[in-house]
């Protein structure tokens, strides 16, 4: 398991990542929401974000970056983030399939 994936499942709940699959991880979640904290999150785990976009090319067949992605590619911060927000959405998904579960069974 890669460390941005084991970081995410000990940072947020099962139903948060399920949201973030469901709804985008750039909809409000704590330690999402600031460009400081993305930057950080980025630079934490760069090896394992990349990774992710060559699973995401194996898997669909595309090359290079996602379209919003590649659209911040101009700014620094702004890559950053959205490569954190899709690794993040991609984790959530890979680990949810957008299902809640209730908060019993959590």
């Amino acid at each position: 398991m890669s460390d941005f994936k084991q970081y995410m499942i000990e940072t947020y709940s099962h139903n948060e990542l399920a949201d973030m699959a469901n709804h985008g991880a750039n909809t409000g979640h704590h330690g999402l929401i600031w460009t400081t904290d993305m930057v950080k999150l980025y630079e934490r785990f760069k090896d394992d974000l990349h990774a992710i976009i060559a699973e995401y090319n194996d898997m669909t067949g595309e090359s290079g970056f996602p379209a919003f992605v590649s659209q911040s590619s101009d700014d620094a911060d702004q890559f950053a983030s959205a490569m954190v927000y899709f690794g993040a959405e991609w984790i959530a998904n890979e680990v949810t399939q957008g299902e809640y579960i209730d908060e019993v069974e959590a």
